[in-house]
């Protein structure tokens, strides 16, 4: 009976150290299905895909290591050392078999541009800067269209161009399309969505288009404030920042101010004031292509934030030229100048491939074709070989779609010699690459930016699609980019033929378990991407909006709260007479009230108070000491009368 109580006794403190340990190991990853078994027992099944030799790298587990992995329909189903079969069999011997790399800033996703893209070694194309007015019409649109996964965020300047300036949802719905809706909301001559400051209820309008857009799955609350820094208060980006809190989404956001202004309006000032607005709410933060002047600042503050624990993460693209329209707010001739910017030395004409050959010739055309996209030099080129080396940043492109000469977007099968896009778009993974191999960075840095810090942050947001792509693990999502190390690298170019070539060293891309890539030729019977998307809240958007800010505003106690939470368009301050009155009327109530209280300075004899009032002068700055003085005791006297009282 004693043996078997000690042995109880025994097994009992086993279990409980065995518990113990297990409390005390640390959970790897942001998601709920990280599964870091990277030696698993081959099994003797068929797998529908096997990839076999390569040199798996997963940096949620960072695990790095020759494995063979299983797929059986979209999933990873195995990795391991053993041999396995598969109905179609990858030798990935001197490759890379590493997460499908996600893109969080791009703007097309037209048919050519996504499977150019993908040859880039993305699998997954997301909107969060700029996005859609209405995320339902984005989201019915491009179901089962698309080359690779595709995703958006609620559009602040589409929203705005909906309330101010008049146009439907249909034609701001669509990232690949924002160029034209520019276009046509500056058909009048005037950038409304920029340029304009909203009333109260059509702030308040602009806020439930975001709710509804929450309900309907997007993946953020967007902003391209940037562009509309003349119109947008500050106190507009707060509320959207909070919306983003009350819903758990990322608020991205190209911020306030342009890459070249000089101070007061220094572009990291903008970086600056959606880190405060994240900072007092605890918000969940993207930093959109922040590689503009003062980058190093931007992606210091990012970093201190990220090691405090905070849901943040920034983006960057490899590129020294922008590509916005020809009429930016910032291009405008009123405007074009205090950016530091002029169109024979910054501007290449679209057309032609060389810079313009005068103000005039930028200006007409800006007139007249005010949705044309340009070519426009914005950074040192030396930071090309500096941003490489950023830790726990995202590469993006920021792309752009491209029309033919009819206006329309390249069709699947179109040849990329056809293609006149920015080059990034088609080689910016390649160039980040390429530049980390010359310059001896570790690989496992580029694989975590291309692929997994997107994921990463996106999935302790919640977003179950991100918590099931960007790693390479057993019960993940078969979205796999396979490269070769030594040779991957861009070969897109500014020469026409050249904007559109492929990367090269991308032999295999593989989407929801389907070769989209099959070495190095696109399968364009194929269109296997999947929404990347919240789950959809049937909800009616409330009347009243709440963004859980009352306790924390002066007005909460207020009457007809909410209603009076949204700020004026316009101070009223009082004129230089009504404010001299007003001083005026104040000092005599209170020169009664010190009288009434037998004040000192009315008991004086006539002779002392003649004195007082011939020494009662201004200084040489004009500021009456005497009437200060007088106001301060005063003062007193209120607090005297209150105790009284």
């Amino acid at each position: 009976m004693n043996k078997a109580i000690s042995l109880l006794v025994a097994v009992s403190v086993v279990l409980t150290a065995c518990n113990d340990d297990a409390v005390k190991e640390k959970k790897v990853g942001t998601s709920p299905f990280t599964n870091c078994s990277f030696d698993m027992a081959a099994p003797g099944e068929t797998f529908d895909i096997a990839i076999v030799n390569g040199r798996v790298m997963d940096p949620e587990c960072n695990f790095d290591g020759v494995r063979n992995v299983g797929i059986k329909g979209n999933r990873i189903t195995v990795i391991s050392k053993g041999e396995i079969k598969g109905k179609k069999t990858i030798d990935a011997a001197g490759h890379v078999v590493a997460p499908g790399f996600v893109n969080t800033h791009n703007h097309s996703f037209a048919p050519f541009d996504t499977k150019m893209m993908a040859h880039d070694g993305i699998t997954t194309l997301l909107d969060t800067e700029a996005g859609a007015s209405n995320v339902k019409l984005f989201y019915d649109k491009y179901k089962d269209k698309v080359f690779v996964n595709y995703g958006v965020g609620v559009s602040h300047e589409e929203v705005r161009r909906v309330v101010l300036d008049g146009l439907t949802e249909e034609q701001t719905s669509d990232p690949t399309y924002i160029l034209t809706s520019r276009g046509l909301a500056q058909k009048d001559g005037h950038a409304s969505w920029a340029l304009d400051i909203p009333t109260p209820e059509q702030h308040k309008q602009i806020l439930k288009m975001y709710i509804q857009g929450m309900h309907d799955g997007a993946i953020s609350v967007s902003s391209t404030v940037g562009y509309m820094g003349y119109g947008v208060p500050t106190y507009e980006i707060f509320d959207l920042q909070k919306l983003a809190k009350k819903y758990e989404r990322f608020f991205g956001a190209h911020t306030r101010f342009g890459p070249t202004e000089s101070l007061p309006t220094n572009y990291t000032l903008g970086v600056r004031e959606i880190i405060a607005n994240a900072v007092a709410i605890d918000g969940s933060l993207i930093l959109s292509h922040i590689q503009n002047q003062n980058w190093q600042e931007s992606y210091e503050l990012a970093r201190r934030l990220q090691k405090r624990g905070m849901n943040i993460f920034a983006e960057y693209y490899p590129a020294i030229t922008g590509n916005p329209n020809i009429a930016t707010p910032q291009l405008l001739p009123d405007k074009i100048d205090k950016n530091n910017i002029d169109p024979t030395k910054h501007i290449y004409n679209p057309r032609t491939g060389k810079l313009y050959e005068s103000r005039e010739a930028f200006f007409k055309m800006q007139k007249e074709s005010p949705d044309e996209a340009i070519f426009i030099i914005v950074r040192d080129p030396r930071w090309m070989k500096e941003w490489p080396h950023m830790k726990d940043i995202v590469i993006a492109s920021d792309a752009i779609a491209y029309f033919d000469k009819n206006g329309k977007p390249l069709p699947l099968d179109a040849h990329y010699s056809e293609y006149g896009g920015h080059p990034r778009n088609a080689g910016s993974n390649g160039i980040v690459f390429r530049e980390a191999r010359e310059q001896n960075i570790p690989l496992m840095d580029i694989v975590n930016n291309a692929s997994y810090v997107a994921a990463r942050y996106l999935s302790t947001a919640g977003l179950k699609a991100m918590q099931e792509r960007g790693r390479m693990q057993p019960g993940m999502i078969a979205d796999i980019t396979i490269f070769n190390p030594d040779t991957i690298a861009e070969t897109s170019t500014m020469k026409f033929g050249e904007r559109g070539s492929y990367t090269r060293g991308i032999p295999y891309v593989i989407i929801n378990g389907q070769v989209s890539i099959d070495n190095g030729v696109a399968n364009t019977k194929i269109l296997a991407g999947q929404p990347i998307r919240y789950e959809i809240m049937n909800k009616k958007v409330p009347d009243e909006i709440d963004l859980g800010d009352k306790e924390f505003q002066w007005h909460s106690g207020m009457p007809g709260y909410p209603a009076t939470r949204f700020p004026p368009q316009k101070m009223n301050p009082p004129s230089p007479n009504e404010l001299e009155r007003k001083e005026t009327s104040q000092f005599q109530d209170r020169e009664s009230l010190m009288h009434s209280l037998a004040c000192p300075l009315h008991s004086l004899p006539k002779q002392t108070a003649s004195k007082v009032k011939h020494d009662h002068k201004h200084d040489e700055h004009g500021h009456d000491h005497q009437h200060v003085e007088q106001l301060r005791q005063a003062e007193q006297v209120d607090v005297l009368a209150s105790v009284m009282n």
